[in-house]
C-alpha cells in the first residue's frame, strides 16, 4: 500500500517549526493523569514493573490503585495496534537483513546514528539536560546505559519476531513511549530545582516530533547508507523489508504518518531536510560526542584502536554532510578524516598491512571494520553483563549468527 499521508513536498521549515510543539499525546496523558494525582512512589514503582516484564497482561498492575491500573492496561492495548499498512513479510526480510549484518549495524548506530543525532543541536540539549549520556567524575556508567537500552530496543526490535503481535520489540517501544513521557514531564515542571530551564519557545517541546523522526530516520537510511559504505550491497527487497521495521516502529513510537515515509530515497531525503533544519554546533553535541568515544575506547580497550571511533564518525557523516548542505562533523568537533587517516594508518600498519597508506578512504574503513565490529560488540557485552544488575541480551540465534 502506498503511503497516502507522507508527502516530501510537505516537508518544509514552516512544517518542521510546527512539528517541534508536537509531542506524544497518548504517552503523555498517562504520565500526567499519574503525577497529577501526586503519586510519585506509584509512579517509581510503574517503571520498575517495567523494567522486569517483557510481556503484560490484565494482571500486570492489579496492584496499583484501579484507576492507574485502568489508565495503563488502556495504554498498552492502544499503543500495541500495528498499522494498516503493516506487512509481516516485509517485517520477516527486515529481520533477516539484522540477522546477516547485526554487528555491523550495532556498530553504525555508535559512530553514525547517535552522532548524527548529536549533531541536532536542540534535541542533543535533552540528552544533555536530562544527564542520561554525559560522564559525570570520570563515570562513564550514565553514558553505558543510555547506549545500552538504545542497542537494547534494537535488538528486541529487528530479533525474529520482534514486531509481530506482543512481540517483545512492541513492548519494548512501548515502554520507551513511556520514558520519553516522563522525561519531557521532568524538564517541563521539575528542571528549575537542578539549576536549568527548558526554554519550549526557543527549543520546542522535548523529544518532539521532529526530534523522534530525526532519530527514527538515524536507524533507517543511516544504516542503510553505512552499509552500503562498507560494501554491503542490498537488494531492493532487503532494503524495502529494512525500511518497513522502522516505519512500522515510527507508527508504534506515535510518529505522525505526516513524517513516516515509506522508501528508502524519501526517508533520505527526508533526513537530510531534519539536518538542513536543525544541526547546528552546540556545547551539549560536543559533550555528548566526546562521551560517547571515550566510552567505545573504554569498551573496545585496544589503544591502536582509538583514534577510530572519530575517523568513523567524521567518514559516516560524509553523505548527509553534502546532501544538508552543513560540515556535520565539525559540529560535533570531530576531526579531520584526512588527519585521522595519517593517524590510523601509522598504527594500523603494525596489524594490517604496509600498503595501508595507499588505500582510499573507503577501502580503509573496509578492511579495518570487520575487526573493529566485533570488538565493539563484545566489549559491550563484557561491560553490561559482567556483574551487572541489568543484562544486555542477545538471542541465543543470533549470538550463533555473529559468531559470539
Amino acid at each position: 500500500m502506498r503511503n497516502q499521508f507522507f508527502n516530501i513536498s510537505t516537508i518544509t521549515p514552516n512544517f518542521l517549526n510546527s512539528c517541534r510543539f508536537e509531542t506524544d499525546q497518548l504517552a503523555d496523558q498517562v504520565i500526567a493523569k499519574i503525577i497529577e494525582q501526586r503519586d510519585l512512589n506509584h509512579l517509581n514503582e510503574i517503571f520498575l514493573t517495567l523494567v522486569k516484564n517483557d510481556s503484560f497482561n490484565d494482571s500486570t498492575f492489579s496492584s496499583f490503585p484501579a484507576s492507574i491500573n485502568k489508565l495503563l492496561q488502556n495504554y498498552f492495548q492502544v499503543s500495541s495496534e500495528l498499522p494498516q499498512w503493516y506487512n509481516a513479510e516485509k517485517v520477516q526480510v527486515g529481520e533477516q537483513v539484522f540477522s546477516e549484518f547485526g554487528p555491523e549495524i550495532f556498530m553504525l548506530l555508535n559512530v553514525s546514528s547517535l552522532p548524527m543525532c548529536y549533531t541536532c543541536a536542540k534535541g542533543a540539549q535533552v540528552l544533555y539536560d536530562t544527564g542520561r549520556l554525559l560522564s559525570h567524575k570520570n563515570d562513564i556508567d550514565p553514558l553505558a546505559r543510555r547506549l545500552m537500552e538504545t542497542g537494547q530496543m534494537i535488538f528486541n526490535v529487528l530479533s525474529s519476531g520482534g514486531l509481530s503481535p506482543g512481540g517483545r520489540g512492541i513492548i519494548t517501544v512501548q515502554k520507551v513511549r513511556l520514558i520519553h513521557a516522563a522525561i519531557r514531564y521532568y524538564l517541563k515542571h521539575g528542571a528549575e530545582r537542578n539549576g536549568f530551564t527548558w526554554d519550549v519557545e526557543e527549543l520546542g517541546e522535548p523529544i518532539n516530533q521532529e526530534d523522534l523522526a530525526g532519530t527514527l530516520m538515524s536507524f533507517g537510511p543511516v544504516i542503510l547508507n553505512g552499509l552500503k559504505k562498507l560494501g554491503i550491497e542490498l537488494s531492493d527487497d532487503q532494503i524495502e523489508g529494512y525500511m518497513h521495521c522502522w516505519r512500522v516502529v515510527g507508527h508504534l513510537m506515535g510518529i505522525k504518518e505526516a513524517l513516516l515515509p515509506e522508501s528508502y530515497d524519501e526517508s533520505f531525503q527526508l533526513a537530510n531536510k531534519i539536518l538542513a533544519h536543525q544541526s547546528a554546533s552546540s556545547q551539549a553535541g560536543i559533550a555528548l560526542t566526546d562521551s560517547c568515544i571515550k566510552f567505545i575506547q573504554s569498551v573496545v580497550k585496544e589503544d591502536y584502536l582509538d583514534d577510530l571511533p572519530a575517523y568513523l564518525m567524521n567518514y559516516f557523516l560524509e553523505d548527509f554532510s553534502k546532501a544538508s548542505g552543513h560540515d556535520l562533523a565539525s559540529y560535533i568537533n570531530v576531526k579531520s578524516s584526512h588527519k585521522l587517516k595519517d593517524l590510523l594508518v601509522l598504527k594500523f600498519m603494525r596489524f594490517f598491512s604496509h600498503e595501508a597508506g595507499a588505500l582510499e578512504h573507503h577501502s580503509l574503513v573496509q578492511k579495518i571494520s570487520k575487526t573493529f565490529n566485533k570488538k565493539l560488540l563484545r566489549g559491550i557485552i563484557s561491560h553490561y553483563n559482567d556483574d551487572k544488575s541489568v543484562r544486555f541480551s542477545i538471542p541465543p540465534s543470533l549470538t550463533k549468527d555473529w559468531n559470539l
